[in-house]
């Protein structure tokens, strides 16, 4: 069974305020990464970006923080253009003050552009997450399969998919796909079936080779997303079965 990260998922309008601080300090010890959205800023995005991380780094906590802008066609709330959201990945990318960068994956990407984005950040000792995320539907066993093995031409620390279930056997398709993908690959797999249908994937993420799943610390930023204290316990729980 793979070890599981607890990933908690922040998005200040502005700047962190005491209370998110504060529950931060509280949980630290459910949390191994900081996940920090920047897509709810409209535009100065560095000098936010540079506050912010700021104020994560004077907590005593040992999480990793992890940067994501999640761009409108992949649920987020980003409406940069796509050279737009390249150029603030590039740039951002070289800032000391955090490990960790998710760069989203589509079927028309422009492959070398994204791979030399992806050397950059690696010149800069940033790990990658890679991910691609469909709020409309799961879609078939055969392409999410396939979906993971094309992120993996981007050389990425990480690959991962989230997906809308509409049925029961949406859920098993996902968890399906990172199970075989986990055992076939060496890169670290994600994967979540979204809502509280798909919970279950989130929970169990270490049972099918998952190894990181994302909780909230307050308002969910993701459909499903449970508090990082209780996504611990029951991470725990399949660990120590």
């Amino acid at each position: 069974m793979a070890e599981v990260k607890v990933a908690a998922t922040i998005a200040p309008q502005d700047i962190i305020d005491n209370e998110t601080l504060n529950s931060i300090n509280d949980n630290h010890a459910y949390i191994d990464i900081i996940e920090l959205r920047i897509d709810q800023w409209e535009s100065h995005h560095h000098e936010h970006l540079m506050k912010n991380l700021s104020l994560l780094n004077e907590i005593k906590g040992h999480f990793k923080i992890l940067v994501t802008y999640r761009t409108l066609s992949q649920g987020g709330k980003g409406q940069l253009t796509n050279k737009e959201y390249l150029q603030l990945i590039e740039t951002i990318s070289s800032i000391d003050a955090f490990q960790m960068i998710d760069i989203e994956w589509e079927s028309n990407i422009d492959v070398e552009t994204h791979k030399r984005i992806i050397e950059n950040a690696h010149r800069h000792q940033k790990q990658i997450i890679v991910s691609y995320h469909n709020f409309l539907e799961t879609p078939p066993l055969e392409e999410l399969k396939f979906t993971y093995y094309k992120m993996l031409k981007l050389n990425p620390e990480y690959v991962k998919i989230a997906v809308m279930p509409k049925e029961k056997r949406d859920v098993a398709t996902l968890l399906e796909a990172v199970a075989y993908t986990s055992e076939a690959i060496s890169q670290q797999v994600i994967g979540i079936s979204m809502s509280r249908l798909g919970l279950v994937s989130r929970t169990a993420q270490g049972v099918f080779g998952g190894t990181v799943s994302y909780g909230c610390l307050g308002e969910p930023q993701a459909p499903g997303q449970i508090h990082v204290k209780e996504l611990k316990k029951q991470l725990l729980f399949y660990e120590n079965m």
